[in-house]
């Protein structure tokens, strides 16, 4: 009887292993207590608050302060309801809620294994189900979205997307009351997790009219009668009971379909109405028409080697051909139309940035285990070695996939640093309890979730606030860029509201993204527009040692040809090698401790420097010239990078705050400071 069983349900064994698998490389680098910063710390404070108190709040008092209605048209809620009802089980054996939710998020990553194995096996079969199952459980492009302390809604959002494409599709080849139930239900979850769920309705609807113009065209070309009415009659009546039922179960539960419809249109076509999303990197141009961008959108499987990648790119893509020409020849239009749809969509969505390629990853990945499903039909026909060969080849590819899982999933855990631990652990416990703390917006969650304080602007959006966040943004932007101190304070006292204190963050990671805070703040964009250049990050490339190992000289690469060097003196110097040619620059910032000193060499200074440094021209094969560069080098006692600052931003409040420590700032004195993080109170 077992072994009955066992033969007849192998495939549920399998499915299991992978699932195993995928919780496996998830949760290598889970830190109790610990979850990835930025938005799972939103997502956080919304669980935090659920499993304290047995509902959501209504009302966030330390975001967009003075505080905004919680708006779950932009957050739902299905996932605080899960990790909660998990975490009031886990607590009984001494789990945190933050340990859960790590554990959660793997447990909901690892899970999407099951309904991708639903979809590949209803476009193919079992062994297509597997398949799609393996590849998408260790892709690399979702892997990175979906790992353990990631407490983000991707995970149950790639579930429910896999579940209601399978979902759609079988209740259009059944027909039954059943099988539109599974659909209604699995939608229904889907409503409850992510707001823009409508994604896969309207595939759904888009596969309804590639159905009609595949059969026609079918139709023409072979000369035989069809009758497709019937076919998209029920079609139509499923996708309209279905939109009324989500309409009536909506207006139940709070979410709204048509608002969910009207926002995926929107940001398919200007995504730009929110600027936060100009600036996102995860939303920025990414081309799919390239052997890297195609790549990326099946999955990134690379193991970084040349030859096995592109081998492993070209048994995809036939794979892909093989799905697409044997759901023609054996004349199964539906699965031809869906996949169609699939393959098309999934371009499609690449356009609106490189995040959406997970997306794109898991509907190429269902065209492959369909390929990969009919190939094995195909095969089982033949002899022995050709199965053979087929099926070692299978596995060995799969075995290679699942090692470079491992590796990824290896280097995937919570960002951890010190130095912002220490900056969020001095605002919690060393000021005010009703402060109010300023920044750019990419810390706004850290400081309500992890400070514990208001906020100006954080990720998530502010429909219904006074001031939206194109406002903040705009402001937060010009408060930094701005040259002008009290323009600044203006600003900052226009969110203050009643918040006795204000303090502000200046960051390293603000020099990389200066260009939207100048773009946003002033209009000018750094990198299209030349009058507003940026700083420039050099990062310390080689370094040269004298025989007793004492550094003499770094070196930060410009491009080809050009190098910044640092001559470590008792003074540390700044030199522009080019060619044969070495330069000194108009000003440099080094370090006494942690007081930054600005020299400003006179021409009869620069003179002096020159001759003292004379003797270094025949090690470097090139000489001196009298002419200077017109910028400022900021040099940081770390020395691991540098920065070029623009005579344009030079007198800017950010390079006050982070490169100068608060030097000539009248209305921000340094509180607190550490190589990364600068905080002032405004005064």
């Amino acid at each position: 009887m077992k072994a009955n069983i066992l033969k007849k349900y192998w495939y549920l064994f399998v499915l299991l292993g992978i699932v195993a698998f995928s919780f496996y490389i998830r949760s290598f680098n889970i830190v109790p207590d610990r979850i990835l910063s930025f938005d799972p710390i939103f997502m956080y404070r919304q669980t935090f608050y659920m499993a304290n108190w047995g509902h959501l709040p209504l009302w966030d008092e330390l975001s967009y302060y003075v505080g905004r209605i919680v708006n779950y048209d932009y957050v739902a809620p299905l996932m605080f309801y899960l990790t909660t009802m998990l975490y009031w089980i886990l607590q009984n054996f001494g789990m945190s809620l933050l340990t859960t939710a790590s554990y959660a998020s793997a447990f909901y990553g690892a899970i999407i294994a099951i309904p991708a194995f639903l979809l590949g096996r209803e476009l193919s079969n079992e062994y297509g189900g597997l398949f799609s199952a393996i590849l998408v459980a260790t892709a690399p492009q979702v892997l990175i979205r979906t790992f353990g302390s990631s407490y983000d809604t991707d995970q149950l959002v790639l579930f429910f997307m896999l579940l209601t494409l399978f979902a759609g599709v079988y209740a259009f080849r059944k027909k039954t009351i059943a099988s539109f139930c599974l659909a209604l239900i699995s939608f229904t979850c889907f409503m409850l997790t992510w707001p823009t769920f409508s994604y896969t309705l309207v595939i759904l609807s888009i596969f309804a009219v590639i159905f009609i113009v595949i059969n026609l065209a079918l139709r023409w070309f072979k000369k035989y009668e069809v009758n497709i009415f019937k076919e998209v009659k029920s079609f139509v009546v499923i996708l309209l009971c279905l939109f009324i039922g989500l309409m009536a179960i909506g207006f139940i539960t709070g979410a709204d379909p048509l608002a969910s419809i009207s926002s995926l249109l929107v940001f398919s076509q200007s995504p730009e109405t929110w600027i936060v999303n100009i600036s996102i990197a995860e939303l920025q141009p990414f081309s799919i028409f390239e052997l890297g961008g195609w790549i990326l959108a099946m999955g990134r499987f690379t193991v970084d080697s040349g030859i096995i990648d592109s081998i492993i790119f070209l048994i995809f893509i036939l794979l892909m051909a093989l799905g697409f020409f044997l759901s023609y020849k054996k004349k199964n239009y539906l699965i031809l139309s869906f996949i169609t749809t699939l393959f098309l969509v999934g371009i499609y969505t690449t356009f609106r940035g490189i995040r959406f390629t997970e997306f794109t990853s898991i509907m190429f990945i269902s065209i492959i285990g369909c390929g990969f499903g009919f190939g094995m039909e195909k095969v089982m026909k033949y002899d022995k070695v050709v199965k053979s060969f087929f099926i070692g080849g299978a596995i060995f590819l799969l075995l290679l996939i699942m090692n470079t899982a491992i590796q990824t999933g290896q280097n995937l855990g919570p960002d951890i640093s010190p130095n912002w631990d220490n900056a969020w652990q001095f605002l919690k416990t060393e000021t005010p309890e009703f402060s109010i703390v300023g920044t750019w917006w990419d810390p706004g969650h850290m400081i309500a979730g992890i400070a514990e304080r208001r906020n100006y602007a954080d990720g998530a959006h502010c429909s219904f606030c006074k001031y939206t966040i194109n406002d903040r943004i705009t402001d937060l932007g010009k408060i930094m860029s701005t040259s002008n101190e009290n323009e600044s304070l203006e600003l900052i006292r226009k969110y203050q509201g009643n918040s006795p204190n204000v303090y502000w963050i200046a960051s390293d990671d603000l020099i990389g993204k200066f260009r939207w805070l100048q773009y946003f703040g002033t209009g000018c964009d750094g990198v299209t527009d030349q009058e507003c250049p940026l700083y420039i990050q050099l990062a310390e490339s080689s370094r040269s040692v004298d025989s007793n190992g004492n550094i003499l000289f770094r070196n930060y690469a410009m491009g080809e040809g050009t190098n910044l060097m640092i001559y470590n003196a008792q003074l540390p110097i700044p030199m522009l090698v080019q060619g044969i040619n070495i330069a000194l620059f108009d000003e440099f910032i080094v370090y006494n401790g942690t007081q930054a000193v600005t020299i400003r060499p006179s021409e009869e200074e620069l003179n002096a420097f020159i001759e003292a440094l004379k003797p270094l021209e025949s090690q470097l094969n090139a000489r001196f010239v009298n002419q200077t560069i017109g910028m400022t080098v900021w040099i940081p006692s770390h020395y691991s990078y540098i920065v070029l600052i623009p005579p344009t931003l030079r007198e800017s409040v950010f390079t006050k705050m982070f490169m100068l420590e608060g030097e000539g700032l009248e209305h921000f004195e340094q509180v607190y400071r550490n190589e990364q993080v600068k905080i002032y109170e405004v005064v």
